[in-house]
């Protein structure tokens, strides 16, 4: 069944100067209970498309063609039926209010319940997202965790009012490698056989790989290739998502090579022969 339709689908962001189109022509559909990476490079649109599909668009954008929202108990809500986690932790979290609160707060708004039993709820979630001594951390602040924990603290936010959907904009791509993989491995845990939608923006072909049931890869503005990940990761059909395969370096390797470089008229990809030393992209 698909959670959101997206036919002919547009968006275009309004200034003194007139509209600037981000997304254009977008026919998407995406399944419930599946895990779906938006890739792309910056300003591909994979952003717009996320908080197009979170309801969360500014008032002054334009939007075109068809957007669908279906299979919801009732209108879906971000926040309640929504849940959104953005690239930068510290943004996210009020830093004059303990985390515990913040957590207890979100789940209120969206569910509603007693102050106690959103305090409870509060503290289990800082225990399953693995925070050291949930009892005691309900009382800090932000600013005494790190990036990481501070990244866990709102997956916790997000996902306490028990949302249909998760979006993650570019969760891991503030935090050291090292953290991105704990970050990554959290969200399968608390994925894995829940039946929860993850939808998550991304411009990392191996954390697309990690994750994703299904791909959309994303080229200024439009859509150029969707499908199951391994599919398209082993058999890329659109000139674009070659070149971005065309990109990776093997990690190891006794000699490196210079990144392709694409081509953004006609996607055509150019692979420099090997050398002694790692090229630039």
């Amino acid at each position: 069944m698909s959670l959101f339709s997206l036919r002919h689908f547009g968006v275009s962001y309004r200034d003194r100067a007139g509209l600037h189109p981000a997304l254009q022509d977008i026919d998407l559909d995406i399944e419930a209970g599946r895990h779906l990476a938006l890739l792309g490079e910056s300003g591909s649109g994979k952003s717009t498309l996320a908080l197009a599909l979170a309801g969360l668009l500014p008032a002054s954008t334009v939007m075109t063609g068809e957007l669908a929202r279906q299979g919801f108990a009732a209108v879906p809500r971000a926040g309640r039926d929504i849940g959104m986690v953005f690239q930068d932790p510290g943004g996210s979290l009020d830093p004059l209010i303990r985390v515990g609160d913040q957590i207890a707060e979100a789940r209120r708004a969206c569910r509603g319940g007693s102050r106690g039993q959103a305090r409870s709820l509060a503290r289990d979630w800082l225990g399953r997202i693995s925070l050291p001594e949930p009892h005691a951390a309900v009382a800090k602040y932000p600013h005494q965790f790190s990036g990481g924990q501070k990244q866990r603290i709102a997956l916790a936010a997000a996902l306490v009012s028990e949302p249909t959907v998760l979006i993650a904009d570019e969760p891991t791509s503030a935090l050291d490698t090292i953290t991105q993989h704990a970050i990554v491995e959290l969200l399968r845990a608390l994925t894995a056989g829940s039946g929860l939608t993850l939808i998550f923006v991304t411009h990392d072909i191996a954390l697309a790989s990690q994750l994703a049931d299904d791909v959309a890869v994303l080229y200024q503005g439009r859509l150029v290739e969707a499908g199951p990940a391994e599919r398209l990761f082993r058999a890329p059909s659109h000139p674009y998502l070659k070149a971005l395969l065309a990109t990776r370096q093997e990690l190891g390797a006794i000699r490196l090579r210079r990144f392709a470089e694409i081509d953004p008229q006609d996607f055509s990809v150019k692979i420099p022969q090997a050398s002694g030393e790692a090229g630039r992209g």
